[in-house]
């Protein structure tokens, strides 16, 4: 079963690969390519050499949507990161730092992202965690930091309809590039489901 399933999959990959006719788009049109192969740029994939720690404490009974570039429930716009949540939809549970880095800002009660923080890694990679019931006492703008350590608590502030996390990844800073954090995070793990 396995090897003939290898075979369709290397036979299907094999014919891509000498495919040369015209485009087929989602609409099931076929048009011609307008610039030759060797004019398009190639695909550009985002890699990190060290993955982050996940952004929730362990353990936990706990939910991963992989819905980045999904519809916002509230607001227009793509929705620029994941959400990860308790099964039980329980606030209160610890947040941690999934890199070493500075806390750069602080939201409070803000419309959309309620409590949040906004962890900058030396690397030039921001990572925003929005709707925290609490921030962690003690700790303020310009603290250092390290992965593990405990930032805030999971909540609903802002416009969830339920406690969770709003998690990004920003590539060049607070208002950067989103980009994916679903990859770059240390999943399966143990006690975390992906929906």
């Amino acid at each position: 079963m396995i090897a003939s399933t290898l075979t369709v999959f290397g036979a299907g990959m094999a014919a891509a690969w000498k495919f040369a006719g015209p485009a087929v788009h989602a609409d099931g049109v076929s048009a011609a390519l307008d610039a030759p192969a060797q004019a398009l740029a190639p695909a550009v994939r985002i890699q990190r050499p060290n993955r982050l720690s996940f952004p929730v404490q362990l353990p936990g009974d706990i939910v991963v949507l992989n819905n980045f570039g999904g519809r916002r429930l509230f607001g227009g716009g793509p929705h620029q990161g994941i959400d990860i949540g308790r099964r039980d939809q329980q606030p209160g549970h610890p947040l941690v730092a999934c890199v070493d880095g500075v806390l750069v800002e602080q939201e409070v009660l803000a419309p959309n992202q309620g409590n949040a923080w906004v962890l900058q890694a030396g690397d030039g990679f921001a990572y925003r965690y929005h709707h925290l019931a609490d921030f962690e006492p003690g700790l303020s703008v310009g603290d250092a930091v390290t992965r593990g350590q405990v930032i805030g608590t999971m909540g609903s502030t802002g416009n969830p309809s339920s406690p969770h996390l709003h998690f990004e990844a920003r590539r060049g800073g607070p208002i950067g590039t989103p980009v994916d954090p679903f990859p770059l995070l240390p999943l399966p793990l143990p006690g975390v489901a992906v929906i």
